[in-house]
């Protein structure tokens, strides 16, 4: 079987980095000889040597690639990662460095339905709780549970994000040569966006997930961005970290 390539944009915060790891490796990446990890380093963010991410990333996985970026940007930091996956490989978990894990997942389970269901680009994984019922409104759009074990919408426009999810290889390839790095990344993925129309109109992002479930992608950056005086600015317009109390070593 082919590998599974994660693919991680990260800044310099080798304490969160390792809690993001730990919990994916402990809920999902359990077969760690199955993986091979991707990781882009900006060079923001605590006052350590970048290298220390990637010594925080060794205890995790042998195959390792990684870059640190000469100056932050978002952009290209997500296109560069997706640049590296391999050429036989046929998907990619997506994963910022600040994210956690909510529940043990299956990746098998996850796979099996992008097998089964050849028109879907990904399942992301849920920010929100999950109300218990068969349709609920997310992502400002309204979803239908499967007895698979996902939610789709019809809305195909504006649904695809890059909260932690599991992605179909082909579809980054069609995707990356469309992609440039004065957007933020999530946000090329529009209907507005004429390079991405006819791809985004292909393909459907379902939300996996069952109902009752709470919330699966639980945000860990955001106490450390305070602490730091680091500004995430609006996400619609994210390219780079606003550091308003940069310190010095």
């Amino acid at each position: 079987m082919n590998k599974i390539d994660i693919t991680m944009t990260a800044t310099i915060r080798p304490s969160i980095v390792y809690q993001t790891l730990e919990s994916y490796c402990n809920k999902l990446f359990k077969d760690r000889d199955r993986y091979r990890l991707i990781i882009n380093v900006d060079p923001v963010g605590e006052s350590v040597k970048a290298k220390e991410v990637i010594k925080v990333c060794g205890k995790y996985f042998s195959d390792i690639i990684w870059n640190v970026s000469e100056k932050p940007s978002f952009p290209n930091a997500v296109r560069w990662v997706w640049g590296q996956i391999g050429k036989d490989t046929d998907y990619v978990f997506h994963l910022e460095d600040d994210w956690l894990l909510g529940r043990d997942i299956e990746i098998d389970d996850m796979i099996k339905i992008l097998k089964n269901y050849k028109t879907f680009a990904y399942l992301r994984l849920s920010k929100y709780a999950i109300p218990d019922s068969k349709t609920i409104n997310l992502f400002r759009a309204i979803y239908h549970y499967n007895e698979d074990g996902f939610y789709i919408s019809s809305n195909r426009e504006n649904q695809f994000g890059l909260n932690p999810c599991l992605i179909k290889a082909d579809f980054l390839r069609k995707a990356l040569p469309r992609m440039v790095d004065t957007l933020n990344p999530e946000k090329q993925f529009r209907f507005s966006n004429k390079k991405m129309r006819d791809l985004l109109l292909s393909w459907e992002y379902p939300i996996y997930g069952r109902p009752g479930w709470n919330v699966t992608a639980i945000d860990n950056g955001w106490e450390w961005r305070k602490d730091l005086g680091i500004n995430k600015p609006d996400n619609t317009q994210f390219l780079v970290w606003d550091i308003k109390n940069e310190k010095t070593e």
